[in-house]
C-alpha cells in the first residue's frame, strides 16, 4: 500500500483528538456535560465507546495495519491512566464500567480496523485526488 502523502497532518490532529480526550477525561465536569449533550440513559458510558472505537479507527487509519494491536494496547493504557487520575482528583471519580465501555470501544474500533474501515485515510486520500509518494 502506498505511503500517507498527508500522513504527519493525519498524525498530528490524531495527537489533538488525544489531547481533547485527556482533557474531557481530567477537566471540569462542565466540560463534558457541555460536549454530551444527548438525553439518553448511560451516555457517558455510550461517550467513553465512540471516543474509544473512533480513537482506534483514526490511529489504524493513520499507521500501517501490522501496528493495530500496538495502537489498542496504547489506547488501553491511557483509559486505564485516565481512569487511575481521576480516582485522584476531587472532582472525578474512577469508574470500571468507563473502562469497560473504552475496552469495547477499541475492541470494536479494532475489528472495524480490520474489516478495512481502518484505511480510510488512503481511501479518503484517493478520492482527494491526493498524489501518493
Amino acid at each position: 500500500m502506498p505511503r500517507l502523502r498527508w500522513a504527519p497532518y493525519w498524525r498530528a490532529a490524531g495527537w489533538l483528538l488525544l489531547v481533547f480526550a485527556v482533557y474531557l477525561s481530567l477537566g471540569p465536569t462542565s466540560a463534558v456535560e457541555q460536549t454530551w449533550l444527548l438525553p439518553i440513559p448511560y451516555n457517558d458510558k455510550l461517550g467513553h465507546f465512540l471516543a474509544y472505537c473512533a480513537l482506534m479507527l483514526w490511529f489504524a487509519g493513520v499507521h500501517r495495519r501490522e501496528h493495530d494491536l500496538l495502537v489498542a494496547q496504547y489506547l488501553f493504557l491511557l483509559g486505564l491512566m485516565m481512569e487511575l487520575a481521576q480516582g485522584s482528583l476531587a472532582h472525578r471519580s474512577a469508574d470500571f464500567g468507563d473502562m469497560l465501555a473504552n475496552t469495547a470501544g477499541i475492541a470494536t474500533g479494532l475489528v472495524l480496523a480490520r474489516l478495512g474501515v481502518g484505511r480510510w485515510c488512503h481511501w479518503l486520500e484517493r478520492r482527494l485526488g491526493v498524489q501518493h509518494a
